[in-house]
């Protein structure tokens, strides 16, 4: 019987069928990861040369280029992990897993500043959001530590992954549920009707009635949560369900990827091209009946300011 297609055929050594056909799978997805990571790294080059050479290099560029050398050092470390013998498969999970709270980290800082950006630098905000990306940090520490691994002749395995490393995955969740909240808030401010409660509850998941810039903020961020939260929850789901151990971390690795993807996304597309939507305007009634109530006014200019300077 011929083997399935993709990655070199598993040597047997006796395992279980089970058992190979769970590393098969873990194989396949991992390359995939791997796969889809370059693609778009590649497909973004040019974007990367005006942001890294074309802007001046601030702090949050720094948090991208972090974002996407630990991720990406962290997708093909574990590639390599489940595909080759690496002798010490316990001290290579140790090594590799450090890149994680890197990885994180940085792509959790691309939010943070994407959050004070929209609320103009507004120090109440700044700080919460600051406490949390530090909880973000934190609990991603225990990955490295909780992990677990052996040999088995031609590749690495995961042996234990304890239940307290969804910690990691938990947190960040409800990190990126801040996040998008706190976003769609303050962009649903901007709006140019007036919403009722029930109307501001549903406006928070269709985003209608906005201005271009918001509502381009609005879509992304929306599109980064709804991808990011179904990761994290299929990443915490296995991490504490009744799986083989080979399957309580084989979400990491894409939940990171698609994680770094997205937020990496939206930092260009706010530094790039959001920077040349025309018509950043919004429309001011003011309390004076005699002034004109069409008067067309920059967009939060402080929150402007704050974009351009992230």
């Amino acid at each position: 019987m011929s083997e399935p297609p993709g990655l070199d055929p598993i040597p047997s050594l006796n395992l279980p069928a089970e058992l190979l056909a769970q590393l098969h799978f873990v194989r396949l997805a991992f390359a995939g990861t791997t796969a889809v990571f370059l693609w778009d790294i590649i497909h973004n080059l040019i974007d990367d040369y005006y942001l890294f050479f074309r802007h001046k290099f601030r702090l949050s560029t720094a948090a991208y280029l972090g974002s996407r050398i630990a991720s990406l050092t962290y997708v093909i470390g574990f590639t390599v992990f489940a595909t080759h013998s690496l002798g010490d498969c316990q001290a290579a999970m140790f090594v590799l897993n450090s890149f994680y709270p890197l990885a994180i980290g940085s792509t959790s800082l691309l939010f943070f500043f994407r959050v004070r950006a929209v609320y103009g630098g507004q120090r109440l905000v700044s700080w919460v959001f600051v406490v949390l990306w530090i909880c973000v940090v934190g609990s991603a520490v225990v990955v490295p530590i909780g992990s677990f691994a052996t040999s088995i002749g031609f590749a690495c395995l995961v042996t234990k992954l304890p239940s307290y490393t969804g910690a990691a995955a938990t947190v960040l969740t409800a990190y990126d549920t801040a996040v998008f909240l706190a976003i769609s808030c303050k962009l649903l401010s901007n709006s140019y009707v007036e919403y009722t409660t029930r109307q501001k509850f549903r406006a928070l998941f269709h985003g209608p009635d906005l201005h271009e810039f918001s509502k381009a903020l609005f879509w992304d961020g929306q599109k980064y949560y709804m991808i990011t939260i179904l990761s994290n929850i299929t990443t915490i789901s296995l991490v504490f369900g009744a799986v083989s151990p080979i399957y309580h971390g084989v979400m990491s690795i894409p939940n990171v990827a698609l994680s770094s993807i997205m937020a990496c996304r939206v930092y260009r597309d706010a530094k790039l091209h959001y920077a040349h939507i025309p018509h950043l305007s919004v429309p001011v009634i003011t309390a004076s009946t005699n002034e004109d109530p069409g008067v067309i006014v920059p967009l939060s200019a402080p929150r402007l300011s704050y974009a351009a300077q992230a």
